[in-house]
């Protein structure tokens, strides 16, 4: 109101005053609520607008705080805390995690430590992503519908057991009233309900009897109860000895302390094909119980590297898995196997018979059928891995029929300074029996055959050759080459 009044009269003083009064409440209401006299839909949207604004400031700055935290290293430290109180792990390492508002969490790199009671002793997954949307991201109890990856790779434990209390780690305290807002998961009560991996590798054991794995394969694990069914496509088998093996298909029903393998599909090099079904015990001392059917393999992929040289074989059977992977025999497998179809090739021995003889065919023989029976397993002594074949028959239609016994072991020789690695020592034995025809042999110099040829079975006649190769150099072998030598010597000599 103005101060000047003079000349006004008293009613237009206090109009004057009223005025003013009413303009101040109306500005003073005009941020607090709707303005005097407002009524109707234009009070409504005048409350509503200012409830909107008064609320929707501090929540936009909320998010702006929250968007700002889920990309910052405090959250980082925040998950890596609880990854280790879920796993149990001695150690977790978690590189770039966020969490953005559609609900995506992603953590770029994780790798972890296995504690002595996991099944794991290294584990690294990359890219690892879930989905967890407002307002769940606010609860302590998260629940996980599915958890992707893209590569993860695990080594697991011999003879190890998952702890019955997964989240019994002991963590540091973590400040979740400066570091969380808002976002404070505990994760003792975090649940998944299912795992996929793009490309997944499982390693286990130690020793040449025991080593096998899974490289890189298409991988979903879904919860079933109380126990988890796993699903294998693509990617590569190996045990021991057995590999070149590509999983098509694999299903495993893990319940409890038992592993069922209720198939698993896979094709070999050159197209043949088989199945493994069984079961796997696991806890301290894991035993193995398991049948592997092949078809239309090529069996020269089996043996020896020496002998992958020399023969060419397809042929079909079954090899039995027993044993354990904590244990120094290793997995056993004890392999029995038809021979269909082949060839030999490169073996000294025959190319002086085709000499001596002067028939053709005989430096090569063809396979028409036989059999094969072999067993492998550890050995204690050298820690290496021990293959015997104690019923090989090789059959070359009327024209030539062999038998063999073997025995080769792979042994690991400890280094003997500091600064030198171990290394492997290679070393294979055995008889060769060699069975011809009576027409064939009597082609022979009679001095051959009176060294050789020293017994008639199954209407042949039968020379013995022992032999023992000892891998030095690459491609310095000696199968049979002296019997060769001496055969050559002695057709030469006569003339």
């Amino acid at each position: 109101m103005s101060k000047n009044l003079k000349g006004k009269s008293y009613n237009e003083v206090m109009n004057e005053w009223a005025a003013q009064r009413s303009f101040l409440q109306r500005a003073s209401s005009g941020m607090m609520r709707p303005a005097y006299g407002v009524k109707g839909l234009a009070r409504v949207w005048g409350w509503t607008w200012r409830l909107v604004m008064f609320t929707g400031i501090p929540a936009a700055a909320y998010m702006g705080w929250m968007r700002f935290h889920c990309k910052s290293a405090a959250f980082t430290t925040q998950l890596g805390a609880e990854t280790k109180r879920f796993l149990g792990a001695e150690s977790v390492t978690l590189l770039r995690s966020r969490w953005d508002w559609d609900g995506e969490l992603r953590i770029e790199h994780l790798k972890a430590k296995g504690s002595p009671a996991n099944i794991f002793t290294d584990l690294e997954v990359a890219n690892l992503s879930s989905m967890i949307k407002v307002p769940a991201v606010f609860k302590k109890d998260w629940n996980l519908k599915n958890v992707s990856c893209f590569s993860a790779k695990i080594d697991l434990r011999s003879g190890a057991t998952a702890p019955s209390n997964p989240t019994a780690g002991v963590l540091p305290a973590v400040n979740y009233r400066t570091a969380g807002w808002g976002v404070s998961p505990d994760f003792s009560k975090l649940a998944i309900d299912s795992y996929t991996c793009d490309k997944l590798s499982l390693t286990w054991g130690s020793a040449p009897s025991t080593r096998g794995g899974i490289t890189e394969s298409k991988s979903i694990l879904v919860k079933n109860g109380e126990g988890w069914d796993m699903g294998l496509r693509g990617g590569s088998f190996h045990q021991g000895w057995l590999s070149d093996i590509s999983v098509t298909n694999a299903i495993i029903a893990i319940r409890g302390s038992e592993a069922v393998i209720a198939r698993g599909d896979f094709t070999t090099s050159g197209g043949g094909s088989g199945t493994l079904t069984g079961n796997i015990t696991l806890g301290e001392v894991p035993s193995i119980n398991a049948e592997v059917k092949l078809e239309n393999i090529q069996i020269h992929s089996l043996l020896p590297d020496y002998f992958q040289r020399v023969v060419k074989a397809t042929g079909q059977g079954s090899i039995k898995l027993s044993g354990s992977t904590n244990m120094s025999s290793g997995v056993v497998q004890d392999a029995t196997l038809t021979l269909q179809s082949g060839a030999l090739s490169g073996i000294p021995v025959f190319k002086a018979l085709e000499l001596a003889t002067g028939e053709s065919q005989l430096a090569q023989p063809e396979i028409t059928g036989g059999s094969v029976h072999f067993k492998s397993q550890g050995t204690q002594e050298t820690g290496g891995i021990l293959v015997e074949a104690d019923n090989v028959v090789v059959e070359s239609g009327t024209r030539m029929k062999m038998t063999m016994t073997l025995r080769h072991e792979r042994k690991q020789v400890m280094a003997t300074s500091v600064r030198a690695k171990d290394s492997i020592a290679v070393s294979t034995g055995g008889t060769l029996n060699i069975g011809l025809p009576p027409g064939t042999v009597a082609k022979l110099k009679p001095a051959i055959r009176q060294e050789f040829f020293t017994r008639e079975d199954q209407g042949m006649s039968w020379m013995e050759v022992n032999f023992k190769i000892e891998e030095g150099t690459e491609g310095e072998f000696s199968f049979t080459k002296a019997t060769a030598d001496r055969i050559v010597e002695l057709h030469y000599a006569a003339k």
